[in-house]
């Protein structure tokens, strides 16, 4: 760690010798720039140093064989390595920085101080148990094919080598963890079994790698199995001990705000969302009215309408919802979907799509599951070969009543949103952009969930504007809806972390007032106790890149190409909106 400081201490001496003889420019050849390239390198390589995980996760194969022991040390050693690099950030001349460069310049700021207050205020580690299961990174180390397998698993070995110290270490660290925390870490890293004990076993036998690499690989593996059921038994027993003392899953107002600063860097508040959300409220039920009263006649034949247009709307939906796949079909609908909407932005020609790039849908991970049905995981930003993927849990190991719930959300007409949103040309298709086209890679590697989640929730809505399946009324119904989930997370979120409200109040927003069923809303609800703010990022990001193009369509007048907006929009990788608002509107 010392060296590390002087090392990158010297470098930020020289490159602060170099800006005496800076130049303004806007062109990237000033010195200043130049500067900010070489530190950014430096600044990088350390980072993903200081953070093996992380690194594993954006592809950075130099430091996957590490493993940081998550005790005191450790958290102490990042508070010093952030502030020391936030010291050395602010020397940089700022104001000479081509824009390109201010936005990967504030984008850093940004994670440097969200890194200390994460350490030093939230404290998370001490009460989230889902930080601290080994199942992620080590599949990201076996199947990344950043290396041949043989290369590949002599780096899990010695990445594994001390796993027994680093789940020992994780139980030492939990402080008052939250009952729902720990359930779900106990769902989650039972299943990351699987990565060790499903195909592993045969890769090292099929291996060229010699009978003592073998013999300490194998012994690295079960040693990591033993100490995931053993982190589990202890955890298990924390949950059965009637005695012991959780930790509220709320945060509160304080905290929520300013976790609401660093992780979506908007410059909303939390309040001036909430409004918001409550008054878009309205609009949607008055656009849904006009779609279930149009097919009242279809689904009800002569039957009276309710009087309460809620009612209306409430009664079209649940006949609709009966449209659904099985839980064994659903896997291979929503792999057709895919290749359907690939085809109907082509044709549309709404992006300058790559069709070689890879996507595949696939049941999702079991060291995944537990926080949504489904999700998109991309190619990581470092590696620029690897599949992009649309990961579907797995509704034939759900109870009957569950998935049956799980399907009515997702019925035939709901289901094209989920591969819009999760696919195409939602989270698969901005995650290839990101990794492909963005000019920084700072961009790639700390993401903004405000722009990303916000990006697949527009898409839902351009899908439609296009023309998307014909403006068929139960589309838009399903549609409509959708967009009252998406801004109730909004309205629970802050309902639950900062106003306190009660699970009943939570479970007559979700099932009454936006039409969801019990199990959509129960998974939201609890999906709402094992996060905070991350629901908000889906409607502040997609009402903030929607007003963008407002605004960039005014502004382009005859020149204006909904195409060319998505090419710009994209270009800028993962960053926050507000940043890219600027650049494209100056």
């Amino acid at each position: 760690m010392k060296k590390l400081i002087f090392l990158s201490a010297l470098v930020i001496a020289t490159i602060t010798a170099c800006n005496t003889k800076k130049e303004a420019s806007n062109s990237g050849d000033s010195s200043a720039d130049k500067s900010f390239a070489a530190f950014e390198n430096i600044f990088l390589d350390s980072y993903w140093k200081q953070y093996p995980a992380a690194s594993i996760a954006n592809g950075y194969g130099k430091y996957y064989d590490q493993l940081a022991i998550p005790d005191n040390n450790t958290i102490a050693a990042n508070i010093a390595f952030t502030h020391h690099w936030l010291d050395s950030l602010t020397r940089l001349d700022h104001e000479h920085f081509n824009d390109n460069n201010k936005i990967s310049f504030n984008i850093i700021k940004n994670q440097l101080e969200s890194d200390i207050w994460y350490s030093t205020v939230f404290k998370q580690y001490e009460w989230d148990a889902t930080l601290y299961n080994l199942g992620g990174e080590s599949y990201y180390i076996i199947n990344q094919p950043y290396a041949p397998l043989d290369e590949r698993l002599r780096i899990l070995s010695k990445h594994l080598q001390h796993a027994d110290e680093y789940y020992s270490a994780a139980f030492k660290i939990l402080h008052q963890p939250t009952k729902e925390h720990v359930e779900l870490s106990i769902l989650q890293n039972e299943g990351s079994i699987s990565v060790f004990e499903t195909g592993l076993p045969d890769s090292i036998k099929a291996s060229h790698l010699s009978d003592a690499e073998k013999n300490d690989l194998t012994q690295s593996v079960s040693k990591t199995v033993s100490s995931i059921k053993t982190f589990v038994d202890s955890l298990k027993r924390i949950v059965a001990n009637k005695d012991y003392v959780f930790r509220d899953f709320r945060i509160g107002k304080k905290l929520f705000t300013e976790k609401f600063k660093y992780d979506l860097v908007t410059d909303l508040t939390p309040e001036e969302v909430y409004s918001k959300a409550v008054a878009d409220k309205k609009i949607y039920y008055d656009r849904m009215f006009v779609n279930a009263d149009k097919l009242w006649t279809k689904y009800f034949s002569s039957q009276p309408k309710p009087k309460d247009t809620l009612d209306i709307i409430r009664s079209v939906i649940d006949r609709i919802s009966l449209q659904h796949a099985t839980p064994e079909a659903l896997f291979d609908t929503l792999t057709s979907q895919v290749y359907q909407l690939k085809r109907f932005i082509i044709a549309k020609d709404l992006f300058a799509f790559d069709t070689t790039y890879p996507i595949k849908v696939r049941i999702m991970p079991e060291y995944e599951r537990g926080f949504a049905a489904a999700s998109a995981e991309f190619t990581p930003p470092y590696q620029k070969q690897g599949d992009t993927y649309y990961n579907i849990d797995d509704l034939t190991k759900y109870s009957k009543e569950k998935a049956e719930g799980e399907l009515r959300e997702t019925n035939d007409y709901a289901s094209w949103f989920l591969s819009i949103h999760e696919a195409m040309p939602g989270h698969c298709l901005q995650g290839i952009y990101n990794n492909k086209k963005s000019p920084d890679v700072v961009r790639s590697v700390f993401q903004n969930g405000a722009m990303i989640e916000g990006w697949a929730v527009y898409t839902e809505t351009m899908m439609l504007e296009n023309g998307f399946g014909n403006h068929a009324p139960e589309l838009e119904l399903m549609h409509d809806k959708l967009k009252l989930r998406e801004l109730a997370n909004v309205i629970l979120d802050y309902d639950i972390q900062c106003l306190n409200k009660p699970k009943e109040d939570i479970m007559h927003l979700l099932v009454m007032e936006c039409f969801q069923t019990n199990a959509q809303a129960e998974e939201k609800y609890h999906r709402a106790t094992v996060s905070q703010v991350q629901l908000c990022s889906y409607y502040t990001g997609a009402s903030a890149i929607q007003s963008l193009r407002d605004e960039y369509k005014k502004k382009m007048g005859s020149r204006y190409s909904l195409k060319e907006f998505h090419e710009a929009f994209l270009s800028f990788g993962s960053s926050p909106v507000k940043y890219i608002r600027e650049r494209m509107l100056e």
